[in-house]
């Protein structure tokens, strides 16, 4: 296994706004993400949170904030978008994308080490007539990985749920306060493409 990390870092104005949480403490400023991490991933899910939260949960309020610091409307959106929101929902998906290639990687891993034929397949019966536990450790092993895999994927699966809810929510927003006919999901998508 490659150790892998990749370390992500709260957009600067995300920072500056003094977002607190009630029962969270001060937010982290970045998070490196690891295998282990998105495996047990609650520090992961504290910055999600306040990516989250930073962004999505008072949107109308940052809009309102734009429109009192801009005399154009439409600039006040096309701020918000470049500087705050697009780079909030760049970060998250990568690091959701991350652990999901660190998932398929495991998964991988085992499939190889577990399922492999032939010759090694009949390493665990000698095993187990050298060593009668190492038949019972094997399988605990392949047990614990299958179920490490297992809350990866769930976790993976449910937090492209919430981004999709979030974005989608967020897009309505958009187009009730920015241009109405704007595919803003569409401009992200370009947005990624630009900054990758």
């Amino acid at each position: 296994m490659v150790d892998n990390k990749r370390t992500f870092t709260a957009p600067p104005i995300l920072l500056e706004s003094n977002l607190t949480f009630s029962n969270d403490g001060p937010p982290l400023p970045t998070v490196t993400v690891t295998r282990e991490r998105c495996i047990n991933p609650s520090l992961i899910d504290s910055f999600l949170r306040f990516l989250r939260h930073g962004s999505d949960d008072i949107i109308r309020q940052k809009l309102n904030n734009y429109r009192k610091s801009s005399s154009n409307g439409e600039n006040r959106c096309e701020e918000f978008l470049r500087k705050e929101l697009y780079p909030n929902w760049q970060i998250r998906s990568s690091i959701i994308s991350f652990c999901e290639k660190e998932a398929a990687e495991m998964k991988a891993e085992t499939d190889q080490k577990f399922c492999n034929t032939g010759e090694s397949a009949a390493k665990p019966i000698i095993e187990a007539r050298i060593d009668p536990y190492a038949a019972k450790e094997r399988a605990e092993e392949q047990e614990a990985r299958h179920r490490d895999w297992t809350n990866l994927t769930d976790w993976v699966a449910n937090n492209r749920r919430i981004e999709q809810i979030l974005t989608s929510t967020t897009e309505g927003i958009l187009k009730q306060n920015c241009e109405q006919n704007e595919d803003y999901l569409k401009q992200f998508a370009q947005f990624c493409k630009n900054n990758s």
